[in-house]
């Protein structure tokens, strides 16, 4: 009775084990697992979203875990993370327990006849490196671990070797030390040789009669004749195989007729590769696996030449090709290529990278044709050999090999620039011409960065519009500058997108200065007339059709305008932006070589680059696209991000070399009081190469709305709840301040408010809620006039009427909320939501719920958007994306299902009415 206490209570769960769990379940996992994660006190989500901290699966190959994996990035475990957990009594590692991606993930191993403390210690281990053991020998085993030939599992086992590896101990330790798992068919407990005791000391001979040499064995040879050792070596595995009814007649002499014996003699010819590379040793076993790895040996110290049926190769021939069909270069061509660097041959030159030679890796892709990043994507990961590199000298003298085959270079590390390289380009020369603002004598005040400056717009009244063209020219004038209609010898400047217009031609030829809306928002920043200092300060080479339309492009450890400048960038080549990373991302933007999303891509062999990749493709330089990726894109850039290569657009440059001198008649009529010169600046000072002014503190970022920050107890409160929106702080505070001196209670979340105060029809997050549950949105002369009365006047003479916006919006207001009255939106539908769209998708969220709608936190299945369809056919499960997500929708892309934009929410609550045509993507 005490044992069965002790053993109920060392299988108790800890109250507080899993009390900071929460986990989502893929697949089937065992009701005890769960009630084990249960007791513990984890608690059970059943949407998959940031929320989650542990997914639990057992099975990699379900759709839900590829999710979590890949777009949400959450931390996936076995259900033996939650027993051992509770075994220990304490939460284990979770790295651990990671169902794929391990030493030994897949390996499920039986043990038998084996010593009670070693059969512990490869438990340990093999469940340590992914894999799982157990007791009975059953289907789901896929490995045997013995030494024992006799016993019942071992010749279960061998009646099914197709499916059931049988090893000993020595190959779980053994792949261990390698760092990989090692070919099986060396382990067999068949292929070991015990020592057979020793014969008797025979009696002294006579005295001149010679001895005859005592017997050695196999592991008692330090010299032995190689010719003997093979035939010793294939006598025994003759023997094996005949014991597996797979040899019917032995071989004579030292041929290898047998499947079997030809791949034992190719596994241990690479193990003794393995074994000469210096990552580990066993404990010696008397072997024939052993013998044959003394026999190499001292084939080699002898120098003498192996036997194999390959004849000498002539200098003048091509080397046999690599296994799989690999053409590898001899030494002479690689010579040629100027291929250095690599363990085997002398380099030339050090890289800026530990453990990698990018130039290596560049000569060794010479032969191939030039790949871009979106190619390389396609074609799939590579995998780098792991490990240190073994001698392989001796091996491939066995095999019949060149010894000189280079191998293969992992992908290039992220390092940090050093000496010449940082910054700098090869074209670059060192001689830079000057390039000049404001002429330096003159004393241009901060407020009046433009005097003198005369600009000419093109291209962008097709982009933005009149009215933004309008304030641009009003912000221009207020600092000093000048717009012309048209072009005309006294302009300055030319404002133009890209590079394809007659007046930008025109204006290049005349050495004016040609800049983008971007310089111009940063000289207003700065408050100084500089030369262009950023890629995007220049018109773009490309127009409507961009070299990077097929790229997919994530970035990281950027923040505030770092970010917004990217994805600026981004934009400008063609290329879409996603905020998470996923395999279908084809490179990653990093600022530091560090973070989550750094290491996923290493994980995932994914190009990792600099922002001076981005400047340079949004130059034009396409260059920048070949793999393998040019080592200045892999440095941490030190100082400007955007730093811009000047050499590579000296053309674009000619109007910038001479300083700008302001014309006295331009003095006298906007700064008439001011002095006209100051005292000259050094040399260089305008220069865009000078270090940067000191940048003002970032804005605040503006506070999100918090719609969980009222209590509802105000639901029960008496009284009208008012919101105001669309009014200046101080007026809002006033008009507040009456409304509460009426009786009213003011709330800031939408979804409580009875009565909306606005100036006008606007889209707004509080308007595109409050539309979904208010009674009326009315205007600020209502609180003013109930004031006067002292009593809440009648709403329906002070109903928002704004005829301008509701014809823009093809609705009428009032209307709109005559339809919300009568029945919820959305009520019936659900949604999902891709993570890029724009608005956040958080607010989405808002509006969607307010309007009786459900949101699915992970994307539902193909099979529940084909069968969520109303009586009509209209889909019931609505899929919001947009143009960076379409990659995530391929499947359902295939079954032509519907896909939505944004609007099909926003437009349809301010109308009231649900449209399935109007906001549909097309997607060819």
């Amino acid at each position: 009775m005490a044992a069965d206490a002790e053993k109920k209570e060392e299988e108790k769960t800890p109250e507080d084990l899993f009390k900071d769990v929460t986990y989502y379940v893929v697949g089937d996992i065992d009701p005890e697992v769960l009630a084990l994660l249960n007791a513990g006190g984890a608690k059970r989500d059943t949407y998959l979203s940031q929320m989650v901290s542990h997914v639990i699966a057992d099975d990699h190959t379900q759709d839900d875990y590829s999710e979590a994996k890949e777009l949400f990035e959450l931390p996936v475990v076995t259900s033996q993370w939650v027993i051992l957990s509770v075994k220990c009594k304490k939460r284990l590692p979770i790295e651990i327990f990671a169902p794929e991606g391990r030493l030994l993930s897949g390996v499920v191993a039986c043990s038998s006849q084996l010593e009670p403390d070693d059969a512990k210690a490869l438990w340990g281990m093999v469940t340590y490196y992914g894999g799982r053991c157990q007791q009975t020998l059953d289907q789901s085993c896929t490995h045997l671990i013995t030494y024992n030939t006799e016993s019942e599992k071992y010749r279960s086992a061998s009646a099914h070797v197709a499916n059931i590896k049988i090893v000993t101990p020595d190959w779980v330790t053994d792949s261990i030390t390698k760092g990989e798992k090692l070919d099986e068919v060396i382990y067999d407990p068949e292929l070991i040789e015990y020592p057979r005791p020793k014969s008797p000391t025979p009696p002294p001979p006579p005295p001149r009669e010679p001895t005859p040499p005592p017997v050695m064995f196999p592991e008692a040879m330090d010299i032995a004749d190689p010719m003997m050792m093979q035939n010793q070596y294939l006598h025994m595995m003759g023997n094996h195989a005949r014991q597996r009814g797979e040899m019917s007649a032995r071989s004579p002499g030292n041929q290898v007729n047998t499947p079997f014996q030809q791949s034992a003699m190719a596994a241990l010819e690479r193990r003794v590769s393995g074994e000469e590379s210096g990552a580990g040793s066993r404990p010696p076993t008397p072997s024939a696996k052993e013998a044959l790895a003394r026999m190499v040996n001292n084939r080699i110290q002898a120098g003498g030449q192996p036997r194999t049926s390959h004849s000498p190769k002539s200098p003048g021939k091509p080397h046999p090709p690599m296994p799989g069909g690999i053409n590898m270069p001899s030494p002479h061509q690689m010579q040629q290529a100027g291929l250095g660097g690599y363990a085997g041959m002398p380099g030339q030159g050090l890289s800026p990278f530990p453990g990698h030679d990018p130039m290596g890796m560049q000569n060794q892709l010479a032969n191939q044709p030039q790949r871009t990043l979106r190619n390389i994507t396609n074609s799939g990961p590579q995998h780098p050999s792991p490990g240190p590199r073994p001698n392989t000298n001796k091996i491939n003298q066995i095999l019949g090999l060149n010894m000189n085959v280079p191998h293969r270079h992992p992908p290039p590390r992220y390092g940090s620039a050093t000496g010449s390289q940082k910054g700098q380009h090869p074209s670059q020369s060192p001689m830079m011409p000057t390039y000049w603002g404001h002429d330096p004598t003159d004393n241009v005040p901060a407020d009046m960065c433009l005097l003198g400056c005369i600009f000419y717009i093109t291209d962008y009244q097709k982009m933005v519009g009149p009215d933004q063209i309008d304030n641009w020219k009003k912000v221009i004038g207020q600092h000093g500058g000048q717009v012309d209609p048209a072009y005309s010898n006294r302009v300055t400047h030319i404002l133009c997108a890209n590079q394809h217009s007659d007046v930008f031609a025109l204006g290049l030829k005349d050495q004016r200065r040609v800049v983008t809306a971007y310089w111009l928002n940063d000289v207003l920043l700065r408050k100084r007339m500089l030369p262009p200092w950023q890629a995007l300060h220049i018109p773009l080479i490309f127009a409507d059709v961009k070299p990077c339309c097929n790229q997919i492009i994530c970035v990281t450890n950027f923040e505030g305008d770092e970010r917004m400048r990217i994805k600026q960038m981004i934009n400008a080549i063609g290329a879409k932006y996603t905020g998470y990373m996923t395999h279908s991302n084809s490179v990653l933007v990093c600022k530091r070589p560090e973070g989550e999303k750094y290491e996923k891509a290493k994980e995932w062999h994914l190009p990792v680059v600099n922002a001076q990749w981005l400047s340079d493709l949004v130059l034009g330089n396409l260059d920048a696209l070949k793999l393998p990726v040019n080592p200045r894109y892999l440095q941490t850039v030190q100082g400007d991000l955007f730093q811009l290569d000047t050499s590579r657009i000296g053309h674009l440059l000619v109007g910038w070399r001479n300083p700008m001198k302001i014309q006295k008649e331009i003095w006298k009529r906007f700064l008439p009081g001011l002095p006209k010169s100051r005292p000259a600046a050094a040399p260089g000072q305008e220069n865009v190469h000078v270090p940067k002014p000191e940048a003002a503190e970032p804005p605040i970022k503006k506070a999100r709305m918090d719609l969980n920050k009222d209590d509802q107890s105000i639901l029960e409160k008496p009284g009208p709840r008012v919101m105001f929106t669309g009014f200046p702080r101080g007026l809002a505070k006033r008009l507040q301040a009456s409304a509460m001196q009426l009786g009213a209670n003011i709330t800031e979340n939408p979804r409580y408010c009875t009565h909306l105060v606005t100036p006008t029809f606007s889209r707004t997050l509080k308007f595109f809620i409050a539309i979904n549950v208010c009674k009326c949105v009315v205007t600020r002369n209502w609180i003013e006039d109930s004031l006067e009365q002292n009593r809440f006047l009648d709403e329906a003479n002070y109903a928002l009427r704004d005829l301008k916006a509701e014809k823009e919006m093809q609705c009428c207001l009032q209307e709109s909320l005559a339809r919300a009255h009568i029945k919820p939106l959305f009520q019936g539908l659900t949604f999902y939501i891709t993570p890029s769209v724009s608005p956040p998708v958080g607010d989405l969220i808002n509006i969607v719920e307010s309007a009786g709608g459900k949101v699915m936190k992970r994307r539902p299945g193909l099979r529940t958007f084909l069968s969520m369809k109303d009586e009509q056919g209209n889909p019931k499960c609505i899929l919001i994306t947009c143009e960076n997500d379409i990659h995530l929708c391929r499947d359902l892309l295939a079954k032509n299902i519907a896909m939505y934009n944004a609007e099909f929410i926003l437009t349809g609550v301010i109308r009231q009415k649900i449209d399935f045509r109007m906001f549909q993507i097309e997607v060819h």
